[in-house]
């Protein structure tokens, strides 16, 4: 019974073997491509390169925002000036209104001077005519010897003659003082009126001149006004112009990250390609190793011994020679040192352990870190190849192996093209387990190893090392 269960590890070791043989054999079929290793570095670099890409895009659009949002507080500010600037323009309105006002009651004051002004002309003549025949009459008298009121008396010929003369002269005075009077009354009240129109006529001008002024500093104001209007102007034009300078390094990184995608794509269809030519290829290693065994089993049964012997066909070390650390680990991927991914956060979530993953490292022997007990194998992955999304087998682990080590600690070794053992096998520290590979959520060919403590992660750095 044991010496049967030998047969089939050995034959499952050969099988897997094949299938390596067989990746490995597929993939440098195009030498302008390179090989498997090379395309998975180059899906890595294209990755880390679109990463840095969505990285500069989601800090150009965070600037593209905040320049948004000054040029929304330099338009509420140019709204501010606007505003103010209305609010003066109505004060000059109603300030030209005033000056209009100002302007045609001091152009009716000077109407009004000028008019006084030929009033008083005009009165004046009439006094001067007046007096002219107050002269003539006083000639007169004084021609005829009647200057006095006696000789009025004695040119007179009745008492009755002489009362009508006396009464006549003293109408005649009377009315002369009378009309200068008058006269002068007139004059005096036009003078008057002619100093009250030219004080207003001033006092207009000087309103005037008052409101001109203030017209004047609100015509200043508005300028000011303006000249920041401008200013606003300017800066939300500057912060449009580096808004379309963002928006347009934002689209020259996204025509990039497209063309990555592409380049992306492509390199999976052809890594697809590959990987499927690979699966024809091991189905076809694994029904002739099938037809080897039946063959050897008919062999054996016809000689009657009862036994059964291993094919022969191509094959990997079964035990490989590897030196423990301090802690009693080995290192899973003999040959291979370089760590792409450390244990520790990525991603938004924590990585539960190390990725070893240099050049060349597809179809490379994981072995048992120490000695242990299988618990659990998944073997049934076919997606073989570097993909940026999890193809949803072995919980993103793919084909993977855990291993435990006296209870306490368990070792687990995911991405596997296959597992060389089954659950239940005892394995000793250095045994080949499986071949590294691709599968499950894996972005390039590389072995991730975890050491747990009791079911925790812990980082195997601490416990060995390349």
């Amino acid at each position: 019974m044991y010496y049967l269960k030998h047969v089939k590890k050995i034959l499952s070791f050969l099988t897997c073997s094949a299938i390596s043989l067989g990746i490995i054999a597929a993939y440098p079929k195009s030498a302008e491509d390179g090989n498997y290793a090379e395309a998975a570095k180059t899906i890595a670099e294209i990755q880390e390169q679109r990463k840095i890409n969505s990285e500069k895009i989601a800090a150009l659009e965070t600037q593209i925002t905040d320049l948004e949002g000054d040029k929304d507080k330099e338009k509420q500010q140019q709204a501010y000036f606007e505003e103010q600037a209305d609010i003066i323009q109505e004060n000059i309105d109603l300030l030209n209104a005033e000056l209009e006002a100002l302007s045609n009651d001091i152009k009716t004051t000077e109407t009004n001077i000028t008019n006084l002004d030929a009033d008083i002309i005009a009165q004046q003549t009439a006094i001067d005519e007046n007096i002219e025949r107050f002269k003539e009459r006083l000639c007169a008298m004084y021609m005829t010897g009647s200057d006095t009121t006696a000789s009025v008396v004695l040119g007179s010929s009745s008492f009755y003659d002489m009362m009508s003369r006396v009464q006549m002269i003293n109408s005649m005075a009377e009315y002369d003082d009378k009309l200068i009077n008058e006269i002068l009354t007139e004059i005096e009240n036009l003078e008057t009126s002619k100093s009250n129109l030219e004080t207003e006529k001033l006092n207009l001008t000087m309103k005037l001149e008052e409101q001109e002024k203030r017209k004047e500093e609100k015509a200043v104001e508005i300028e000011q006004l303006n000249i920041k209007m401008q200013e606003t102007q300017y800066e939300i034009e500057r912060i449009a112009l580096e808004q379309s300078e963002l928006e347009r390094s934002k689209e020259e990184i996204q025509a990039e990250q497209d063309e990555l995608d592409d380049e992306l794509e492509k390199i999976e269809a052809e890594i697809q390609r590959q990987a499927e030519e690979a699966q024809r290829r091991w189905e076809e290693q694994q029904a002739l190793l099938w037809q080897q065994q039946q063959q050897q089993n008919n062999n054996n049964n016809n000689a009657g011994t009862g036994g059964v012997s291993v094919p022969s066909g191509p094959s990997q070390p079964t035990y490989v020679p590897v030196t423990p650390a301090e802690s009693g680990f080995a290192w899973p991927a003999p040959g291979f040192s370089y760590i792409s991914s450390p244990f520790g956060a990525r991603w938004g979530r924590n990585h539960n352990g190390i990725d070893i993953g240099d050049g060349g490292i597809m179809g490379g022997t994981a072995v048992a870190s120490q000695a242990g007990t299988v618990i659990t194998v998944v073997n049934n992955c076919t997606h073989n190849y570097a993909k940026n999304y999890s193809c949803g087998c072995g919980g993103g682990y793919g084909n993977y192996v855990v291993i435990s080590h006296d209870g306490t600690y368990s070792t687990l070794y995911g991405h596997l093209t296959a597992a060389w053992v089954s659950v239940g096998d005892t394995v000793e520290q250095g045994q080949a387990i499986g071949a590294i590979g691709c599968t499950g959520h894996s972005t390039g060919a590389h072995l991730h190893f975890e050491i747990r403590v009791n079911g925790g992660a812990q980082n195997p750095l601490n416990y060995v090392g390349p």
